[in-house]
């Protein structure tokens, strides 16, 4: 089971790869955990986007991104 520390030393493509396998597991986790791993990883493939053209649009995509981060390590961290 990798910790916090462990999960967030990897790339965000690691991250949402992690997700995608959860998500894709046959009963080794419950509804409700692969249903927040398809989440994640949707939520993840639609931040992969082009760089925004406007400073506060990218500033913005940013912090999405770094939110999700958060929420991928905290709930990769308490299933893995």
């Amino acid at each position: 089971m990798p910790t916090k520390d462990e999960l967030g030393k990897l790339g965000n493509t690691q991250l949402a790869v992690l997700c995608s396998k959860v998500s894709e597991s046959d009963n080794n986790y419950t509804e409700q955990s692969a249903s927040k791993a398809r989440d994640l990883k949707q939520e993840w493939v639609s931040l992969q986007t082009p760089p925004e053209p406007q400073l506060k649009d990218q500033q913005k995509k940013e912090a999405q991104l770094a939110s999700w981060r958060t929420q991928a390590i905290e709930f990769l961290a308490g299933i893995l």
